[in-house]
């Protein structure tokens, strides 16, 4: 899974008091939920099958339970729903591909039997043969595009990774951030960035496309006295079909304390937006 990475960008987070004179506002937004998280050093270690070690420790009791079962015949009845109307839509599919398969073949073997061409007309046909396999040709494609379409770009898993504060010691030059397929990216922080976040900016380092499910993410701190102690991980899952934010808090980070003294947390974008607030902000 290759991320789509975009330049590194500011997020303004300072808060800035409002000016003499301006109105209230009317409500405040409800509250993000954001979850703690924390960086370990050493990659968390998995147990193994646990499921597996659970029904052989409990295979005499599984097996009992399992002589007690009784078969009773019973009779439903299931109430009909609506088809998905893309199974329709496979199935027309799959015919179309048969019936250009059938002519595909047909023309072959009418060809294979006529041995060699004797006349302009058999030059027509090959021709006119030639037409007819280019137009399937672009049928199938054309039902490629559909499959990958309805398939391929349903994927909407993403990962963002952001870090805000100035170090409390050691300066920062540049953070590495690596999933667990092997996906990695790294992002130099500028002086102009390094000011910003120390007044209250973020900075964004990774953004891409992630598996929605539970893995663990490596995080590398490089700069002056981090080469030692700037290597740490942390566990989350990235919500399906959503946007996960990753934040890691710089403001208390030393290379003394390691990449354990990065305090770090997660939370979702919320996709929709509320009809007060959509009329609020709308001019």
């Amino acid at each position: 899974m290759r991320p789509s990475l975009g330049i590194p960008f500011l997020l303004a987070l300072a808060c800035v008091a409002p000016p003499a004179g301006a109105a209230p506002a009317e409500r405040a937004p409800a509250p993000t939920t954001v979850t703690t998280v924390v960086v370990e050093r050493e990659r968390p270690v998995r147990e193994k099958l646990p499921t597996l070690q659970f029904l052989r420790a409990n295979r005499d009791f599984i097996r009992a339970r399992f002589d007690r079962l009784r078969s009773e015949p019973r009779v439903e009845r299931a109430g009909a729903a609506d088809l998905d109307p893309r199974f329709l839509e496979y199935r027309r599919l799959l015919a179309e591909i048969a019936a250009g398969k059938d002519s595909v073949t047909v023309a072959s073997d009418a060809r294979e039997r006529q041995g060699m061409f004797t006349s302009v007309e058999d030059l027509a046909a090959l021709e006119h043969e030639l037409d007819q396999m280019e137009r399937l040709l672009d049928a199938q494609r054309t039902r490629l595009a559909v499959l990958q379409a309805d398939f391929a770009g349903r994927q909407r898993t993403e990962l963002d990774v952001v870090i805000t504060g100035g170090a409390f010691a050691g300066r920062v030059d540049s953070v590495r951030v690596t999933l667990e397929d092997g996906t990695s990216a790294a992002s130099t922080i500028t002086e102009t960035q390094r000011g910003s976040l120390i007044h209250g900016g973020a900075l964004e380092v990774f953004r891409g496309l992630a598996e929605p499910r539970e893995q663990v993410i490596e995080i590398t701190l490089m700069g002056e006295g981090w080469t030692g102690t700037g290597h740490g991980f942390v566990t989350l899952e990235p919500t399906r079909d959503r946007l996960t934010f990753l934040k890691l808090d710089l403001s208390q980070a030393s290379p003394a304390l390691g990449v354990g003294s990065l305090a770090a947390s997660t939370w979702l974008l919320d996709p929709v937006l509320s009809a007060a607030e959509a009329s609020r902000d709308r001019p």
